[in-house]
């Protein structure tokens, strides 16, 4: 019996494996290393259940090798976590055609990377290998592009089965269904009789904000209410027109038509248009234009008090401060009035009658009143006057040069807040530094919108700009697009930006529960200097003992006046054992234990323990 492996061996009767997790492990390890397909799994599940990943990745693909479909899953899953999308995919791909759970997550994977098609084809598969998730899944993608009686028919057999969530969404379709139907009986109504108003009122419940969600689930929605507002802008109603509009722009591709609608309710009078007009523009980044249907809205309205709040804004961007001033006060809300002067902001009206508590808008327009105050009382918010002084120099240069000359010209209008001209010299030089510049300007400080600016962020980001690359992830992580986000992160990490390694750190750390793969991108962040990502790659590495790569980053740490550093500096130095150092940073971790509580509440006492 002597040749007998460790993992053919019985394990010690005298050493109960559930009380010494070492015997355990050891015992699986053999087993698995053995050959034996069984221990694969179990060994992996428990490596990853002590937050070794790395460890545990090998043993899990042996099991999927091997045939366990679950193993496939578990493998996919992790490589998502990371932002190893094609890797995951793979995993899915070894057993989504024999295992319900690969495929529902194969399915998701292709959705969230936009291939629809490809999604339902895999949940469809799913459905047939019994899966009620897919069949669910199946359904709401049917119903997105308007099956609902298919949809209606696999979510009722979702449910049978017992799946909740198919009862409460077929519950939803079905009201949403009841909801159009009603829209357009009233419609038909008001088509009869001729009346705009009352075909403008009839869908009226179509822009309720509580609806936002049903129009993002089932773009079907969005065709629907196209179609409604078509007919009641066929009757007659100009605002029709705009809400139209509305929908048809949540459509990149269809931007123009949505912009000719809007621009047709305005020739036929409707106020309301010009101040859409200047929305849109605004978000796009068109900054003269943006004033001008502002100034439109503002005139035709006799008083369009969100256009003249949006003009007040764009203002104080420009550091037009007197205009913005005006523009603000012209909204003629009382709390507007009041800031500044004897009453304040609260209290009681000219009249003296009490005054309630604002709602949302007087809000807003007090606020930026107060920012205008605190602009004027802070020089380095004001445009540098050395930058005022040098620009007649840089003008010159620029109408006789090129790109650098026009970029030297524009930074400089830019960082006069001149953002308007500083727009079109950018334009003019149209290098990738510039257009970056640009796209900066226009998001940072010009009120546009983020999603609308990232083509200006590209060619910079494609020419190796890590920074670049970490705007356009921030830009999508901001816009709730986690899997571009991380696709971005990813790019700017490995040009060596800090913070976009900092957040992939902390995201493995904190949403997948990688903490391994996390202290890696922890480390490459502190490279950077940053002072928070040296701590949590140090007490990571505290953590799993090894305290000797942990000193240096902790010390960084401690040096960037992190308050928790020096507790976890004294674990390690007593790791190593320097004990007399360790205590030495444990007394200054214990005189700043009460500052860390205050700062962080009682949930510190779980990161970092009382040193006192």
């Amino acid at each position: 019996m002597a040749d007998r492996t460790a993992a053919d061996q019985e394990p010690d009767p005298a050493v109960d494996p559930a009380v010494d997790p070492a015997v355990e492990a050891a015992r699986l390890r053999a087993a698995a290393a053995a050959g034996k397909p069984e221990a694969y799994r179990a060994y992996a599940e428990l490596l990853t259940g002590q937050g070794r990943l790395d460890e545990a990745l090998p043993w899990w693909a042996r099991a999927a090798d091997a045939g366990d479909a679950d193993a496939s899953r578990t493998l996919a899953i992790c490589h998502k976590d990371r932002g190893e999308f094609p890797e995951a995919e793979r995993w899915y791909r070894t057993a989504a055609d024999r295992d319900g759970g690969c495929a529902f997550g194969l399915a998701r994977l292709l959705h969230e990377a936009g291939d629809t098609a490809g999604a339902e084809t895999w949940y469809e598969h799913g459905a047939a290998l019994g899966s009620v998730e897919c069949t669910t899944n199946g359904a709401v993608l049917l119903a997105a592009r308007g099956e609902w009686d298919t949809a209606l028919e696999r979510l009722a057999e979702a449910s049978a089965q017992g799946d909740d969530i198919a009862t409460r969404t077929r519950g939803a379709i079905e009201n949403m269904l009841r909801d159009l139907e009603g829209w357009r009986g009233a419609l038909a109504r008001a088509e009869a009789e001729g009346d705009p108003e009352e075909a403008y009122e009839a869908l009226r419940d179509l822009l309720d904000p509580e609806r936002k969600a049903m129009f993002a689930r089932y773009p079907r929605m969005v065709a629907e209410a196209e179609a409604l507002y078509a007919r009641a802008a066929a009757v007659g109603s100009a605002k029709a027109l705009v809400d139209q509009a509305l929908f048809i722009a949540r459509d990149d591709s269809r931007w123009d038509e949505a912009r000719a609608l809007v621009e047709r309710a305005h020739e036929r009078g409707y106020d309301g248009a010009a101040y859409v007009l200047g929305v849109w523009a605004e978000e796009n980044g068109e900054l003269r234009t943006a004033e001008e249907w502002y100034r439109t809205a503002h005139e035709a309205d006799g008083g369009h008090i969100w256009a003249c709040f949006n003009l007040g804004v764009l203002c104080v961007r420009q550091r037009r401060l007197d205009e913005a001033e005006r523009w603000l006060r012209a909204t003629g809300l009382d709390g507007a009035e009041g800031v500044g002067g004897a009453g304040g902001a609260g209290g009681v009206d000219a009249e003296g009658r009490d005054r309630g508590p604002f709602d949302e808008g007087e809000e807003r327009i007090v606020r930026a009143l107060e920012d205008i105050a605190a602009i004027r009382a802070d020089p380095e918010r004001m445009p540098p006057a050395e930058w005022e002084e040098r620009l007649p120099e840089l003008r010159a240069r620029a109408e006789e040069g090129g790109p650098d000359a026009w970029y030297a010209y524009a930074d400089a209008l830019d960082r006069l807040y001149r953002l308007p001209e500083a727009a079109e010299w950018y334009r003019r030089a149209g290098t990738p530094r510039a257009l970056l510049a640009l796209g900066r300007m226009l998001y940072e400080v010009g009120g546009a919108t983020g999603l609308r600016m990232v083509p200006y962020y590209e060619p910079a980001a494609a020419e190796g700009d890590a920074g670049a690359a970490y705007d356009i992830g921030r830009i999508h992580d901001e816009a709730g697009d986690r899997r571009t986000a991380q696709i971005w992160f990813r790019r700017a990490a490995d040009l060596g930006h800090g913070r976009a390694a900092w957040w992939l750190g902390w995201t493995s750390e904190e949403r997948g529960g990688d903490p391994q793969h996390a202290e890696r991108w922890y480390v490459r962040a502190a490279r950077s200097g940053l002072v928070p990502p040296a701590f949590l790659a140090g007490r990571s590495m505290v953590r799993r003992g090894a305290y000797g790569e942990a000193e240096p980053l902790l010390r960084v740490a401690c040096e960037g006046k992190h308050e928790e550093a020096p507790y976890w500096l004294a674990q390690a130095l007593r790791g190593v054992g320097r004990v007399e150092e360790a205590e030495r940073w444990l007394r200054v971790a214990a005189e700043a234990y009460p500052d860390v509580l205050a700062q962080y509440g009682k949930m510190a006492g779980l990161a970092m323990p009382d040193p006192r």
